[in-house]
């Protein structure tokens, strides 16, 4: 892969973002924009979001620190029979399935260093496969409410029902994945198209990474029954992961200091201040002049179209964590007008950010983990392929809510 020295997202003094999200949110009471109470109630509104934050980064902690993907990654490379387009193929079909059952930034954090492991030992382009990871994690983000993070925060932590999820999202959804994959295979055919040598035999699993496993499994289960339930999916993830790090702790008789600093504990102050940023901005009475002009488009095609397209161009420019908590407080003002529109702005913050490399975290930790394994790629260069796959993808998943 060429390696191209842009730099996506600069840092004030490369200090945390975390830190310059939670002054701004500090800056809001102290200007008098709310009351040191309203801004708390703010933070605390988002609990449901930190649990199920808190335990996916869990479960993913332990998945990695067990090899589970470097082994399926191996197998992938042993099973592919030499065919470079069967890796691809399989890495494809396992970032769906990571996906949609352990999240998008799960598939970016688990399956992305064993895809560069495995190109480099079998001789072969990783490109393909990385570009699967990284628009397989976005595209297939609104299968499940747990697939990404940005579906509980739309959602005020509380989705609907695993049904009535997948009565709204599941074509949509399967569409998105089925057009990223058509045209992404177009664009790569070519570097995908020899063979190698096959090298080395599958990796064993012992005991314990056997078990991590098998409960992970039961986990997704687990997740699966809750949704359909409609039960809280953030504790019942911050449990499964809490009792499944406590139990391969003590098999492993480790300590679980070393996994815990793996932990990306910033996420859980910059998620605070965005909170409490999105509600100074509701009190600016932003909120109601964009659901106005939403609104005016009437019903139908047009409007979903405008609210799908619209989001999805705020969550390139801002991210789409505060775009999805901005779409949260506007979505209210627009169920009532067009229950359709909810929806619409689910799928333009889940799908929209494959567009560009600052569209979710999904995809700025994919280029984090590039660049520490002297990978990279250019803004412009990722924004062609997010463009040519992204848009068809988008619009097709929009037209089919109003089916």
């Amino acid at each position: 892969m060429r390696i191209c020295r842009y730099r996506l997202i600069f840092r004030p003094w490369q200090l945390p973002e975390a830190l310059w999200t939670s002054l701004a949110a500090l800056a809001v009471p102290i200007l008098g924009i709310c009351s040191w109470h309203t801004a708390g109630q703010a933070v605390i509104s988002g609990e449901e979001v930190y649990l199920f934050l808190f335990g996916m980064m869990i479960l993913s902690e332990i998945a990695r620190q067990e090899k589970l993907f470097d082994w399926l990654a191996a197998s992938a490379l042993v099973h592919s029979g030499g065919s470079e387009l069967k890796v691809f193929l399989i890495i494809f079909a396992v970032a769906i399935f990571t996906t949609a059952f352990l999240s998008n930034d799960a598939t970016i954090i688990l399956l992305t260093p064993p895809v560069i492991a495995v190109a480099r030992k079998a001789g072969i382009d990783a490109f393909p496969s990385l570009l699967a990871c990284a628009f397989v994690a976005n595209a297939a983000s609104f299968l499940l409410p747990v697939s990404n993070p940005a579906n509980l925060v739309l959602y005020g932590g509380a989705p609907p029902g695993l049904l009535s999820w997948l009565g709204r999202f599941f074509l949509p959804s399967v569409l998105a994945i089925l057009i990223s994959f058509v045209l992404l295979y177009l664009l790569v055919r070519r570097r995908i198209d020899s063979r190698f040598d096959e090298k080395g035999e599958l990796p064993g699993l012992d005991p314990v990474a056997r078990f991590t496993a098998i409960a992970l499994f039961g986990v997704i289960a687990l997740l699966t029954l809750t949704s359909f339930l409609h039960g809280s999916l953030g504790l019942v993830t911050a449990l499964s992961g809490t009792g499944l790090g406590v139990v391969v702790t003590m098999l492993r008789r480790r300590s679980p200091f070393p996994a815990l600093a793996e932990i990306s504990w910033s996420v859980f102050p910059l998620v605070a201040s965005l909170f409490v940023l999105v509600f100074a901005v509701e009190q600016s009475g932003l909120l109601q002049k964009l659901s106005l002009f939403v609104l005016s488009f009437g019903h139908g095609v047009t409007a979903v179209l405008v609210t799908g397209f619209g989001i999805a161009i705020l969550s390139n420019l801002i991210n789409n964590l505060p775009s999805g908590l901005l779409a949260a407080q506007l979505a209210p003002l627009l169920v009532s007008h067009d229950p359709t529109l909810r929806d619409a702005l689910l799928v333009g913050v889940d799908l929209g950010p494959n567009l560009t490399l600052s569209g979710s975290l999904a995809t700025v930790l994919w280029l984090i983990i590039l660049r520490k394994h002297d990978l990279d790629i250019s803004y412009g260069r990722f924004m062609g392929y997010g463009a040519l796959l992204t848009l068809p993808a988008l619009a097709v998943s929009l037209l089919c809510l109003i089916l």
